[in-house]
């Protein structure tokens, strides 16, 4: 029954139902399963920007907040708008769909302004193995309620398949090449030491990387004239920081120096 009343989405209904579900399924509560896509998509939101960057502006009602969070990465800000009317499209064709009718052009649209997102997030920071998985289930399931539904609502053609396949080779492989290339670089783990990326190293000219070599090796192996002079004092003391112990410590070493003043007379006289 149309009472009149107009619900309030945040950004759009697709993002609305999607972030909902999104929660729901992080807290073990059922949600909508028609909204499966919609959820794909925002689980692939908080995987490249951080969970807290999609759900916190949702929770405090803060659009803006939302917005600039998914142009942190260099994403133009026309493709962030294109993004959420092609998911208000999305949504308009659920709520009308017809058998004849696939939604394939508006998901594959979607699905690539999310890789292009990727690939500016991987410039910053890599993705781990898991997210990469979690990419691949999205673009590609092999099971699952998102399977079925992207098999009624849209034709599996390939395309964004094949998208995605190319362009994660293209982040592991051309990071590959880089490392590859650039013989000055300290070992990976160094550089997290120090709360740097390798991959963000690499795409740095030679002479950056050898400044920033040069910090981390000062780091690694400075030892401050503070520490030197504790280091001399814990090597020469003679104090074992008991009082009664460090007299009969003197009393002994007295004794030793007598003993060998008197056997050095003995020898001459």
């Amino acid at each position: 029954m149309n009472t009149g009343f107009i619900d309030k989405y945040f950004i759009n209904p697709a993002i609305e139902h999607g972030i909902k579900s999104y929660i729901n399924l992080k807290e073990n509560k059922t949600y909508n399963r028609l909204y499966t896509f919609e959820l794909s998509v925002i689980r692939a939101l908080t995987i490249i920007y951080g969970e807290k960057s999609i759900i916190l502006p949702y929770k405090i009602d803060n659009e803006k907040a939302f917005i600039c969070n998914l142009i942190m990465y260099d994403l133009n800000k026309n493709d962030v708008y294109k993004f959420f009317n092609l998911l208000n499209e999305y949504d308009q064709f659920m709520k009308d769909i017809k058998v004849q009718v696939k939604a394939t052009g508006i998901i594959n649209e979607i699905e690539t302004i999310l890789i292009d997102m990727i690939v500016k997030r991987n410039k910053y920071k890599e993705f781990s193995q898991n997210e990469l998985a979690a990419f691949d289930y999205i673009f590609n399931p092999t099971g699952g309620d998102l399977k079925k539904l992207k098999s009624i609502v849209a034709s599996d053609n390939g395309l964004i398949k094949k998208c995605w396949e190319d362009n994660r080779d293209l982040l592991t492989e051309t990071q590959k090449k880089i490392i590859t290339i650039k013989p000055n670089l300290l070992a990976p783990d160094v550089y997290n030491r120090f709360g740097y990326n390798i991959k963000n190293i690499a795409i740095l000219d030679e002479e950056e990387i050898n400044k920033i070599n040069e910090r981390i090796n000062k780091e690694i192996y400075k030892t401050s004239d503070e520490e030197v002079s504790i280091i001399k004092k814990e090597k020469f003391r003679l104090t074992s920081g008991n009082v009664y112990v460090d007299v009969l410590m003197l009393l002994s070493i007295i004794a030793t120096i007598v003993m060998v003043g008197l056997i050095l007379l003995s020898i001459k006289g």
